[in-house]
């Protein structure tokens, strides 16, 4: 009887997920697109319907056409209080928040990505690097390096950024798909001083960012 509690006992510290505990992790996941990342289990999820409705609102140009290419979108937050307004608002957040993008491309993205290309998804850094001007914001690239998955490639880039005179950290993984069809878009994003906070678990919901593809 000794023997049996003791290998019950290493088995519940052995599994995440069972009914001998609770999990630390929550997943975000399309089995469909084959992409996973998971995040602390403290974290609120942003349904992926809220994100849908917010993103219909907007009246930039494009913004429709994208949508409807958007294959799964998921987020989450690691403040109850942050819903999908706050996913789309590229500000300094004092908590991280964690989104996920598969959008099909357009016709005329899929020869012209590029690495660059899939740097520049949410702001233009290669054009501050290369062609700064009077307007270009106070920026750092923290780490750049090329990311080689399974289902495919591309670059994740940390960076930092003034923005409404407030220092916002980003770790951002952009892939392409191995035939160029999809692009697959992972961001962690909070002020500087909340990423310094929590570096760590940022760096690991990032690390987790999986993309095997579709079947």
């Amino acid at each position: 009887m000794r023997r049996l509690k003791i290998i019950s006992s290493l088995s519940c510290a052995l599994l995440l997920l069972t009914a001998c505990g609770t999990s630390t992790q929550k997943y975000g996941a399309s089995k469909s697109e084959g992409v996973y990342f998971t995040v602390p289990n403290s974290w609120q999820e942003i349904s992926t319907k809220s994100l849908n409705a917010q993103e219909a609102l907007s009246k930039a140009v494009g913004a429709a056409e994208k949508l409807a290419l958007v294959k799964w979108q998921d987020a989450f937050a690691a403040d109850a209080g942050y819903g999908a307004k706050a996913v789309f608002t590229f500000t300094a957040t004092n908590k991280p928040v964690a989104f996920a993008r598969v959008r099909s491309l357009f016709p005329d993205e899929v020869n012209a990505v590029s690495y660059n290309a899939l740097r520049n998804v949410i702001v233009p850094l290669t054009d501050w690097v290369n062609n700064p001007t009077k307007s270009t914001p106070i920026f750092d690239i923290l780490d750049d390096r090329e990311v080689v998955q399974k289902g495919a490639r591309g670059v994740r880039t940390v960076y930092s950024v003034e923005v409404a005179g407030q220092s916002l950290t980003v770790d951002q993984t952009s892939l392409v798909s191995q035939d160029r069809q999809k692009i697959y878009v992972f961001i962690v994003r909070c002020s500087s001083v909340c990423y310094e906070k929590n570096k760590s678990a940022i760096t690991k919901v990032a690390n987790s960012f999986t993309v095997r593809g579709t079947r």
